[in-house]
């Protein structure tokens, strides 16, 4: 596991200059004293507390921050909790997109888990002609878009001028590329608002198929820690997930946390 910890300072010195002097000089001492317990800690006990620190100035403070984020499912992965470094390490995902660290750590903490869930394979043939949206970054394809726009109108200025069939034939291209990112890109955009994600931070969970400990198990073996879903619904202290491989079930809303 790769392990930076000092990357919080400099972000959160632009934090502390936009709070009160009594408010900042805690967040600082705080911060300091995570820092201390996470560089001296020796054993799991000592890591988890170093993690209960940074998550004062998370669950309490409403601090969002990437390298923060980073920090505590470092703490928390040293800790021996999967969920919730896993859940911390996603969090951080959002702010820090290219992280290589973050990735490898990220990776680590899911080879990790008891439960090693396939991800569900999309059609043969979708995933032939979609391969290039499905294994492709967001930011990738935004500037792909960015370059297909720029070239589209130089296109049409080159139409402007000449009635060449070159012309035609480039903004003709460059047009359906355009439109084809743009309806990738609103796709992305689509799933992410519709699909709240989340992570069992429980040491493991009984999967029901209802919302209630009265049906029966969805599954043979409980759900464990740092196995990530997507909340379908929820109802009366209830999630019904979906998990990697498409399966659906219910399990308690306590014994999971939001990424986003």
């Amino acid at each position: 596991m790769r392990t930076h910890s000092s990357r919080v300072f400099p972000v959160f010195l632009f934090v502390l200059a936009a709070v009160s002097p009594v408010r900042a000089g805690y967040l600082n001492q705080t911060l300091e004293q995570a820092h201390l317990l996470f560089h001296s800690a020796t054993n799991k006990t000592m890591y988890a507390e170093a993690a209960q620190h940074y998550e004062l100035l998370v669950e309490e403070e409403g601090i969002r921050n990437g390298h923060l984020f980073y920090t505590l499912g470092n703490s928390w992965f040293m800790a021996g909790d999967l969920g919730r470094a896993i859940l911390n390490y996603r969090r951080a995902e959002h702010f820090l997109p290219d992280d290589a660290d973050l990735k490898h750590n990220l990776e680590a903490a899911r080879e990790a888990r008891t439960d090693l869930i396939p991800e569900e394979r999309p059609h043969p043939l979708a995933a032939q002609l979609l391969s290039w949206h499905i294994h492709t970054k967001t930011s990738q394809r935004w500037w792909w878009f960015a370059g297909c726009w720029s070239l589209f109108w130089a296109a049409l200025l080159w139409l402007s001028k000449t009635n060449r069939k070159g012309a035609r034939i480039v903004a003709g291209a460059t047009g359906a590329l355009c439109a084809a990112l743009l309806a990738s890109l609103a796709a992305d955009a689509v799933v992410r608002s519709r699909s709240e994600q989340g992570v069992i931070i429980a040491k493991e969970v009984m999967a029901r198929k209802g919302d209630s400990i009265r049906y029966a198990p969805a599954f043979r073996e409980p759900l464990h820690s740092g196995t990530e879903f997507v909340t379908m619904e929820r109802r009366d202290g209830w999630r019904q997930i979906r998990l990697a491989d498409g399966r659906t079930c219910w399990i308690p809303a306590s014994a999971a946390a939001m990424v986003n």
